[in-house]
């Protein structure tokens, strides 16, 4: 079968991205003697900030891509990453896990979101631990009240980041209702572990001219809020992609070890599975690639 000339592109990308970024920190790894399957943590600025390093690599029969040698996570600033990784117990907590679901506004057909139905059903299948709230249920001040007693949310839904005003990016709810990102301060939750944002360009930087050092978008801001763990998006999530790469992170997640030893920490070792399954089955390089973990 002829390579689409999207997969060419996408290949280049990383490619190149391997020759000029990866491939030198791939050797020093090497010759610090990191072992193999080692997590390693990017904190990039300007336009890196929207490149997926993570999937760098040579892509050729027989040589490693960085996501075969290494667990990949990012950080906006060492300062969060710190911040992420203190006062945390292995294990001391059990997830429970809210995920909120809205498949779509009014009737405008252009906004409907249709696999987000499967993809809840999937995650609520997963045990009691998790509660659902749906469509109407959605709204804001019933999402506001259940962040409050769990400390794992998931949101499918539509995001809007406000490039300029990062803590008034917000997440759509039932109506023209909204929950924004100082809402979510404002909830002030005493132990925020993960949250998951299937969701577009959740993890994607807009205009960095003003701060160019810096990483402002909605998973970081997100991360910021308290959220030790957040999984985002690099650019658009596509729908039928989101039900089946969720169920098989939350399947690594509470299923390869059981739910009582379930830690958030583990998120990145998961996703990072679940992207080479992925790759191996030869489903679309760019959906493949696409969601990416920050924190601890």
């Amino acid at each position: 079968m002829e390579m689409s000339k999207a997969h060419k592109g996408v290949l280049s990308i990383l490619r190149k991205l391997w020759g000029v970024v990866v491939s030198p920190v791939r050797d020093k790894l090497t010759e610090l003697q990191v072992p193999e399957r080692t997590r390693v943590w990017w904190c990039p600025t300007s336009t890196l900030c929207s490149l997926p390093l993570h999937a760098a690599g040579p892509y050729k029969k027989g040589q490693k891509n960085f996501l075969d040698i290494y667990t990949s996570s990012y950080t906006p600033t060492l300062a969060t990453l710190i911040r992420a990784r203190s006062g945390t117990i292995q294990g001391s907590t059990l997830p429970k896990l809210l995920v909120m679901g809205q498949p779509g506004l009014g009737d405008n057909v252009d906004e409907m979101l249709p696999g987000v139905r499967e993809e809840i059903r999937r995650i609520h299948s997963f045990g009691d631990f998790v509660d659902v709230l749906m469509g109407d249920q959605a709204n804001r001040q019933a999402v506001l009240s259940q962040l409050q007693e769990h400390n794992w949310i998931h949101f499918s839904c539509h995001a809007i980041q406000a490039w300029d005003r990062p803590f008034e990016s917000y997440f759509q709810l039932c109506g023209d209702e909204h929950l924004t990102l100082i809402d979510i301060v404002a909830a002030r939750h005493p132990n925020p572990e993960f949250a998951f944002l299937s969701a577009c360009h959740t993890a994607t930087s807009g205009d960095t001219k003003g701060t160019p050092d810096e990483v402002i978008h909605l998973a970081a801001a997100v991360q910021f809020c308290g959220f030790r763990s957040v999984v985002g998006t690099l650019w658009a999530l596509n729908d039928n992609i989101a039900v089946d790469v969720t169920e098989a992170f939350y399947r690594q997640m509470f299923c390869r070890q059981g739910i009582l030893v379930a830690d958030f920490r583990d998120s990145a070792k998961a996703l990072n599975a679940v992207t080479r399954d992925m790759i191996s089955k030869r489903i679309r390089l760019r959906d493949c690639i696409n969601l990416i973990y920050i924190g601890a």
